[in-house]
């Protein structure tokens, strides 16, 4: 993707899901600081980018439209834009560190992204850029919270004697990604990421308990003595959930342009790993068991 080389002046926006209203690393002071601290470090006299009101006035106007389902939706607007979506104490500094962090994937020589994103790197050192304005709100996306998707996973791990799984924000950030990816069609079909992921999808409503339980519920086919799904059914979805050295979550969920719901989980590390037993004592000798080898057609 060739990184587009006209000149303008743009500005960074961002609409957050929060669960609180900290202000610790949200005043205008400490986003410009963070914004300056990158573009100091590129090698090249960048000037420094200064708050400007009024683009932080249309950011939280903006943003107010995306409160009830906290899309990473972008504004159209005549200004250059970022988008973050985090949660818990997700400040508007950790917004930004997530997009410095997409530093490596830029690849100055040939002005393109070498791999995944970088677009939201490029704005934030953009050298025409001067002024940036920003917003943070707390979104109203009631059983979809970080807490609504622990919840079920801890409590299908702890019955099998595993440590609890802790949200990620990097990690629900790259499943809203390849979530917003998936609102054309809704399709199954896998990120091929580094992580370890599931799927789910349905109509007319699919909150964060559902998503859980139906992958729980594939327990009924997985065989521990075997390591191997019943023969014809999927059980890859629970395996992953109840994965012993999994310890990392997060999730995203969006609603699709044919009205159906679609809501991606990353897991981190990975699991079903060929040779391994999702609990229990992973030092034996195992069968293989790869659930990558049984994805399901439709859930």
């Amino acid at each position: 993707m060739e990184i587009s080389k006209h000149s303008t002046i743009l500005v960074v926006l961002m609409a957050l899901a929060m669960a609180h209203s900290s202000l610790a690393q949200n005043l205008p002071k400490d986003i410009v600081i963070v914004h300056n601290k990158a573009r100091a470090e590129v090698g090249a006299p960048l000037p420094p980018l200064k708050w400007n009101e009024t683009l932080a006035n249309y950011a939280h106007e903006y943003a107010s439209t995306r409160l009830a389902e906290c899309k990473l939706v972008h504004s159209d607007s005549p200004y250059g834009e970022n988008i973050a979506m985090g949660y818990g104490e997700f400040s508007a500094v950790d917004a930004v560190n997530l997009w410095v962090g997409e530093k490596p994937n830029y690849d100055y020589s040939s002005n393109s992204c070498k791999q995944g994103m970088c677009g939201h790197y490029t704005q934030v050192v953009w050298k025409n850029t001067l002024q940036v304005g920003c917003a943070r709100l707390k979104c109203t996306n009631a059983q979809n919270s970080p807490q609504d998707y622990l919840n079920p996973h801890n409590e299908a791990r702890r019955q099998v004697g595993v440590g609890p799984l802790r949200w990620d924000n990097r990690l629900a950030a790259y499943a809203q990604n390849y979530a917003n990816q998936r609102i054309g069609d809704c399709g199954m079909i896998h990120s091929h990421g580094p992580y370890g992921e599931n799927l789910a999808a349905a109509y007319p409503q699919l909150n964060a308990d559902r998503a859980v339980k139906m992958w729980v519920d594939e327990r009924q086919w997985y065989d521990y003595n075997s390591n191997s799904c019943v023969p014809g059914k999927v059980c890859g979805h629970y395996t992953q959930v109840v994965w012993r050295n999994s310890i990392r979550v997060g999730c995203a969920r969006v609603r699709c342009n044919n009205g159906w719901y679609f809501i991606t989980c990353n897991y981190d590390p990975p699991g079903n790993y060929n040779g391994q037993r999702p609990y229990g004592d992973l030092e034996e000798q195992q069968p293989a068991f790869d659930s990558k080898l049984e994805l399901p057609t439709d859930v």
